[in-house]
């Protein structure tokens, strides 16, 4: 697949962010350049991690892959969609192995707004922080692992009939060499509610603002 002179739609701190040229509801992540050391390893990455953990430049994908597969494992039967992105998979390209997720779109085909987007842009709305109490919840009621307090990286969604939902984009699944939080409950719980205090905080904060105004 060549990507070489496709345009960057997006990026974050470790990835450039492409549409997939054929497939509008999927976008394709690759690896900047920076923060690789050339090869397969991240710059930040310890000596530990290249001997024991067989790190990569792909060990946040394999993670958000491991968390997706198994939410979309038990969300197989229902009728509603999983809390996080999906990862699909990876595919090669003329830049090197891409990254394949799903694009969290408005019907109009924008890319949906994250929270820290809502809030600066004056949309951000009581209906969005009932709903955010309630998707905090739902990850606590089904295990999710997140792992990131930054409000760039869970998006709001608007479907067509106006309803909505918010959905993990990045920085999901087990960041830890034991996986306590996956085997123990309410240590998962305690630290999705600090993250849920945080953006609650965030989203009050700015509404506060909005109103002021």
């Amino acid at each position: 697949m060549n990507l070489k002179n496709s345009e960057v739609i997006a990026q974050g701190n470790r990835q450039f962010v492409y549409q997939h040229p054929h497939e509008p509801n999927t976008l394709l992540k690759i690896p900047q350049p920076h923060t690789t050391d050339g090869g397969s390893n991240l710059k930040t990455d310890s000596w530990f991690d290249r001997n024991f953990r067989r790190s990569t430049v792909y060990k946040g994908f394999m993670r958000e892959f491991h968390e997706s597969f198994d939410l979309m494992v038990r969300y197989q039967n229902r009728n509603e969609p999983i809390p996080v992105c999906e990862v699909r998979g990876v595919v090669q390209t003329d830049i090197g192995i891409a990254l394949v997720y799903e694009r969290i779109s408005e019907p109009d085909g924008q890319l949906s707004p994250c929270l820290k987007e809502l809030a600066k842009s004056g949309h951000l709305t009581h209906h969005h922080l009932a709903s955010l109490n309630k998707h905090f919840d739902m990850l606590i009621e089904e295990q999710v692992l997140i792992s990131n307090k930054n409000t760039g990286n869970i998006v709001y969604q608007t479907f067509s009939d106006g309803s909505g939902r918010w959905v993990w984009i990045d920085s999901f699944g087990c960041k830890q060499i034991i996986p306590v939080r996956r085997w123990f409950r309410f240590l998962n719980r305690r630290k999705i509610n600090q993250i849920r205090n945080r953006f609650i905080s965030f989203a009050e904060n700015a509404l506060h603002q909005k109103a002021e105004h």
